[in-house]
Order: structure tokens, then C-alpha cells, then sequence
């Protein structure tokens, strides 16, 4: 088994050398800590088909960090001064506005009673941008170009108790065609006139807000900035 030093004085085991047996990994474990000379952190993934790996790291004090849908990375202290850094705290999440003249873009999908503006959550590596469109265009058919971020929505208890964050953006439509390319969700997707969207008494409070806002102060919105940066990101003022 290959451990890597990172930057942050922790060490991390290559996931590509983890030992056949939980036994083999708990001596190499055992054999690592003992080793390690001023190391504040040690870091493990665990792919799902090693899943039995789990009870031994946990027996040797490692806590779980984050997971995905397909392994578990844990991480022990070896250091009482060591802070781990948190994991994902929030969801994150876009939402579109897309106007065409006095039409606003809007879906009703198989929960909600009224209609809603099209957008869902960014996946991971995904930019805000690439979100949006990829969203707008599974939800609607219709091909967007962001524009700028228009308002933040911070929700607590989401789908599993997480907070959410949630930035609502308006986006010019390149096309017009209403086609839904996620019917598991999505079962109707229109242009509707705004009023008659705004005096719905099924559309909830905050898409009415939102929408509101945005028609009466068009220049108060956070736009694409090009900044050089030091990480890979995108920033918006």
C-alpha cells in the first residue's frame, strides 16, 4: 500500500494500492501511523466493493468524512491539534429565469401543484452556468445563455435534513421549442404569460418574489466576472 503526502501535513493512501484482505490493510495501517513523523492527518478512500474495509479503519479510530455514491472516504487524527477540515455542508442548486417578450419559462413537475421556474442542483465539477443550461435544456428543451445571478435562496431541511442553497439566474433563450427531456420529473413545460404567472395563487411565494424583483430592477444583478484564479471556479459581482 502507497501513501501520498499532500499539502495540508496529511497523508493520503493511493486508493489504486489498497491491500486483497482487511487484515493485510489493518497491519499496514498499523505500520503507517507508527512511521508517520509530524503528520496532522490520515486520509483513506474506500471503494464500495471494499466495503468490509469499513469496521477495521473505524476499530483504529478513523472517522467517516464525505461520501459518494460508490465509496467512503474516512480520516484520522494524528494529532490532538489537528483540525479536519469540514465536508460538504449544502446542496446547491440553480434556478432559471428565462423571459421570451411578456412570456416567462416555467414547468410543473409530479410534487409541486402550481408552475415553477425550470432548475435543479449542480453536479459535481459542474460550473453555475453549465448547470443552467443543462437543466433548462433536460427540463424545457430550451437552449439559455446565463446572463447573471439575479438572487440567493438559503433553505434549511432539505430533501435529506441538508441546508440548500439555492441561486436563482436569468438566462436568454437561444431557442423556443417547448421539449421535455426529463418526463421522470417534468410533466409539463410552457411559456406563460408573467402576470398571469405572478397572480397564480399555485405559484409559491418565493418564485413570485424573485420574479418581481428581478422585472423591477433589472441592473441590481451579479454578472460573470474574469478574474485570474488561483483554483478553477467562477465569480460573480
Amino acid at each position: 500500500m502507497r501513501v501520498i503526502t499532500n499539502r495540508y501535513d496529511g497523508v493520503t493512501v493511493d486508493i489504486d494500492t489498497l491491500p486483497s484482505s482487511s487484515a493485510e490493510l489493518e497491519r499496514e495501517i498499523v505500520e503507517f501511523i507508527e512511521s508517520f513523523n509530524n503528520k496532522k492527518l490520515f486520509w483513506i478512500k474506500i471503494p464500495i466493493e471494499n466495503a468490509d474495509f469499513i469496521p477495521v479503519l473505524t476499530n483504529l479510530d478513523f472517522e467517516f468524512h464525505h461520501c459518494s455514491s460508490d465509496s467512503l472516504m474516512l480520516v484520522k487524527k494524528l494529532s490532538q491539534e489537528s483540525t479536519i477540515p469540514l465536508a460538504e455542508t449544502h446542496a446547491v442548486g440553480v434556478g432559471a429565469i428565462v423571459c421570451n417578450g411578456d412570456q416567462l419559462l416555467v414547468v410543473k413537475d409530479r410534487i409541486a401543484n402550481g408552475y415553477k421556474l425550470p432548475g435543479g442542483y449542480i453536479d459535481t465539477n459542474e460550473t453555475i452556468k453549465d448547470a443552467l443550461r443543462r437543466e433548462v435544456f433536460e427540463e424545457t428543451g430550451v437552449k439559455v445563455e446565463f446572463e447573471s445571478i439575479a438572487n440567493i435562496g438559503h433553505f434549511m431541511n432539505g430533501q435529506f435534513g441538508e441546508p440548500n442553497l439555492y441561486l436563482v439566474c436569468t438566462a436568454k433563450a437561444t431557442t423556443k421549442k417547448i421539449i421535455i427531456y426529463d418526463s421522470s420529473e417534468i410533466i409539463e413545460a410552457k411559456w406563460i404569460d408573467i402576470n398571469e404567472f405572478l397572480n397564480s395563487s399555485e405559484t409559491n411565494n418565493y418564485n413570485k418574489s424573485v420574479v418581481r424583483t428581478v422585472l423591477a430592477n433589472e441592473d441590481l444583478k451579479l454578472t460573470d466576472q474574469a478574474i485570474s484564479l488561483r483554483v478553477s471556479g467562477e465569480v460573480f459581482s
